[in-house]
Order: C-alpha cells, then sequence, then structure tokens
C-alpha cells in the first residue's frame, strides 16, 4: 500500500462512498455486494505504477523491476485458474537449497513486481517465494474486488502445494494483503504454518474510525460485510504463529490500532515497532533489523 495522499485516501474515500449509497436521512442499507463495490473502488488502486509507489516512499535509488529477471532471480510464470474463471498471474521464485515457501500476498495498489523487495529478503534468507496478482491487477484477469482476494489467495496456496511439492505454505500480507493472509491462515491450518503481516489492515477498525460518515451507522455496514474481511473478528480462530511489522508513524495503521486488533488472537504473535518510519517502510529503512527479525521467526517456524 502506497504511502501520502493514497494512505488515505482509501479509507476516507471508501467512507465517503459509503456516504453516497447510505445518504443524509438513513434508509436501508445498500445490499452488501454494493457496499463491498464501493470499498473496493475507493481502496483498490491496480493501476498504480511500481515508479509512482517508489516515489511515494522516496526511495528514489531503488530501481524499479519489471520481473525477478530484472532484480537476479530466476523463476517461471504460470497462470493459475480460479474457481470463477479467471487466471492469476503466478511467479515462483526458487532458493538455493530452500528452506521452505512463502506467498506473498501485495498491498492495495500496483502489480506484483512493485513487492519484489520483499522477494528478494526472502530469497536471501533461504525461502523460496510464490507472488501473484489479485483478480484486475497486473497479469490476471477479472476485476478488482475486496471480495475475490481471500480467494484468489487460496487458489494459489493450494496451486503453490501440488506444484512445488510442499505440505505447508507460510503466508506473508502485505498491508492490505494482511486480510485475506489472516483469512486463509484461519480456515486452512492444514495448509499454513505461520504468517507475516507488514502493516496490517484492520478494516472493521478503519470504518469505525471514519463512523461519522457514515452517520454512526458503523456496525450495521461491518455486519453487511463477509465476516473474513474484518481481521478483528476472526483472528481468535487463528492457530499459527505470526510476525507482525508495525510502525510508530503509521497513518494507515497506527500501533495502536494494530494492537487493538492483535488482542483478539489467541495464537503466539511477536510484534516488532519501527520508530519513526511510516506504513510499510521498515522494510526499506531499517532491512537489517528487519531481515534479521524476519529470519529468526521463519527459522523457528521451519525448523
Amino acid at each position: 500500500m502506497s504511502v501520502g495522499i493514497r494512505r488515505l485516501a482509501g479509507v476516507g474515500g471508501a467512507a465517503l462512498c459509503l456516504l453516497c449509497a447510505i445518504g443524509c436521512v438513513p434508509p436501508p442499507l445498500p445490499p452488501p455486494e454494493k457496499i463491498a463495490a464501493a470499498l473496493s473502488y475507493a481502496v483498490l488502486q491496480p493501476e498504480a505504477t511500481c515508479e509512482e509507489l517508489r516515489d511515494d516512499f522516496e526511495l528514489y535509488d531503488l530501481a524499479v523491476a519489471d520481473s525477478p529477471d530484472d532484480v537476479g532471480r530466476q523463476y517461471t510464470e504460470y497462470l493459475v485458474s480460479t474457481a470463477n474463471g479467471e487466471q492469476l498471474r503466478v511467479w515462483h521464485i526458487p532458493a538455493q537449497d530452500s528452506r521452505g515457501t512463502v506467498v506473498i500476498s501485495p498491498g492495495n495498489s500496483g502489480p506484483m513486481a512493485c513487492y519484489l523487495f520483499t522477494a528478494l529478503l526472502l530469497t536471501d534468507g533461504g525461502w523460496s517465494v510464490v507472488m501473484y496478482d489479485y483478480e484486475g491487477f497486473g497479469g490476471s484477469t477479472g476485476q478488482a474486488s475486496l471480495l475475490t482476494m481471500r480467494w484468489d489467495l487460496e487458489t494459489v496456496v493450494d496451486w503453490a502445494r501440488v506444484q512445488i511439492g510442499v505440505e505447508q505454505v507460510s503466508l506473508f500480507g502485505m498491508s492490505l494483503g494482511s486480510i485475506p493472509t489472516v483469512a486463509v491462515a484461519v480456515d486452512r491450518p492444514d495448509a499454513v504454518n505461520a504468517i507475516v503481516l507488514d502493516s496490517p489492515v484492520a478494516l472493521g477498525l478503519q470504518i469505525e474510525r471514519f463512523g461519522w460518515v457514515v452517520r454512526g451507522r458503523v456496525q450495521e455496514v461491518i455486519a453487511v460485510l463477509d465476516a473474513w474481511l474484518v481481521t478483528e473478528r476472526i483472528i481468535s480462530a487463528m492457530s499459527q504463529p505470526a510476525l507482525v511489522f508495525t510502525h510508530a508513524n503509521d497513518v494507515v495503521t497506527p500501533p495502536d490500532m494494530a494492537a487493538s486488533m492483535l488482542s483478539n488472537a489467541v495464537a503466539q504473535v511477536e510484534i516488532v515497532e519501527f520508530e519513526g518510519l511510516g506504513h510499510a517502510e521498515g522494510q526499506f529503512f531499517q532491512t537489517e533489523e528487519y531481515a534479521a527479525r524476519l529470519y529468526a521467526f521463519l527459522n523457528a517456524v521451519w525448523n
């Protein structure tokens, strides 16, 4: 998920879309699919480019890559069919003497190539990586929607277990990608052994944050959403250990909001907070510490 204006526009825009749908005098709420469509339109930015995201993070010296080849990694590209007939573009980036496999779920903006920095950290540490574009993003077909993200990830997890021949995978959710990550971990403990969340998004808490815009109908709006979209309500059912990166200056998910969401978890949760940094900036500006904590967590899981 990008920084700057986009960090506020997503949630604020979603709230404004809901206001348009609800109106000044509270009528019955729109159907759940219309509420989800309004949120998707406001939050998801499939058209964003890697150059835009790089500039938002002020990483002007970071080379922009279109594929793992551009950063010196061998990979194989696949098209994986979903249950609703769409095609997901998937990359498998193997690590030498792989210790395990990690599936990365991107943030709300741009194609998966924009998240290759994370893939490099993982492969440098010895973990093979599977990346994918959500429906409607990058090289995948379909329409970008919050409602399909969870099913996209489950499709990729099942494909990876068969294609790569591993019994389990770890999941890495970046920003908005934390929502499908937790949802799949809850439903598929057989396939998922651990999760990593970087700047996780709590959709229900975000809607509460802008509750004045929906004129006090926060709980009504949250209640009509698919349960898996509201991470703070389902995380108590997650059994896998989790590593969570938060950032003191994060305006999307401030550390106290992340702590509130994670307080519902009963599984082991390790929280690493980076002082003086904003949303998802730790891996870029505190890379050594970030990688050390990531490797230590995954080593413990896979050993």
